[in-house]
């Protein structure tokens, strides 16, 4: 092999070895979470999802055998708003290794309140408390992205600019898609919009576009429901005139089928609470739903 042959093999090995070197290895603690990092992050992260598909964000928490898929991880997102009670665990597992991103928290907070809606809480999440929920607003998730960017370029200066490019396409496509939210919510009437739902995960979403939140339950979808309870609900949805009730992915439906049962409120479509693959799909999923229960025929 000639000398000149061999510098350039060298320098070839070099690059290779600096660009796996180079790549940013990122667990995530939500599906949602997941996503994000695939958005901003593409070719240039390799994500390790901890929470499975099937997992109930309100009572996960990752497995020794999960955490050891991630190990060489630099960053963790975690959604946050004391969504994930383990963290504080987690961060003095991590130690210095690795930095742990409560995504969450850089974003507006929602507390509880009985002035937009009814509410039937756990003790953690009691009136005043923080809504975990944050990422039914849109705007939340666009700002969430541009954290994330700037935490990624942080973590792995050589593809800031690509994260930050990768967070303002997708804050983008997310101005359309808060667009269309809002033109289909414009052709419910305002008195029929009210979003009684299995659990309180859609505070951001009322809030934001203009609904009166009735959750069934509290803010977490493990909580059951009294007799007592369900009365007050009843007596929630008469008054307002609901027009559908709610079921949601994950949440047992049990509680929501006696109480359409009583009023005579029919079942809507399935709505997306706690997290999906893909946000955007969420959301176009969840305002389909409501606009075909709720608008008027």
């Amino acid at each position: 092999m000639s000398k000149r042959l061999l510098t350039v093999t060298i320098l070839n090995l070099t690059f290779l070895i600096s660009s796996a070197i180079a790549e940013l290895k990122v667990a995530t603690l939500h599906p949602l979470m997941t996503d994000l990092a695939h958005q901003v992050g593409g070719a240039d992260v390799m994500v390790i999802p901890l929470m499975g598909k099937n997992d109930n964000p309100h009572t996960f928490s990752p497995s020794p055998k999960a955490l050891a898929k991630a190990r060489g991880a630099t960053v963790y997102l975690a959604s946050g708003k004391n969504l994930e009670n383990y963290l504080s665990s987690l961060k003095s597992t991590l130690g210095s290794s690795a930095k742990l991103i409560d995504v969450g928290r850089t974003v507006p907070s929602r507390k509880i309140s009985g002035s937009d809606a009814q509410y039937i809480c756990c003790p953690n999440h009691a009136h005043g408390a923080i809504d975990p929920h944050w990422w039914h607003r849109v705007s939340n998730m666009q700002k969430a992205a541009r954290v994330v960017a700037k935490e990624f370029g942080k973590a792995d200066p050589s593809n800031a600019l690509a994260y930050k490019a990768r967070a303002v396409a997708y804050s983008e496509r997310l101005d359309q898609l808060e667009n269309w939210i809002k033109r289909e919510t414009s052709r419910i009437p305002k008195q029929d919009r009210v979003l009684c739902t299995a659990h309180a995960a859609f505070g951001y979403f009322c809030k934001e576009y203009g609904y009166r939140s009735l959750p069934i339950k509290g803010i977490s979808t493990t909580q059951t429901t009294s007799a007592s309870y369900q009365a007050e609900a009843i007596k929630a949805i008469r008054g307002y005139k609901v027009k559908a009730v709610f079921p949601e992915k994950r949440a047992n439906p049990k509680a929501l089928k006696v109480i359409t049962k009583e009023t005579g409120v029919r079942l809507g479509g399935t709505l997306i609470a706690d997290g999906a693959d893909n946000y955007e799909v969420m959301m176009k999923s969840n305002v389909n739903c409501i606009i075909r229960a709720l608008v008027s025929q």
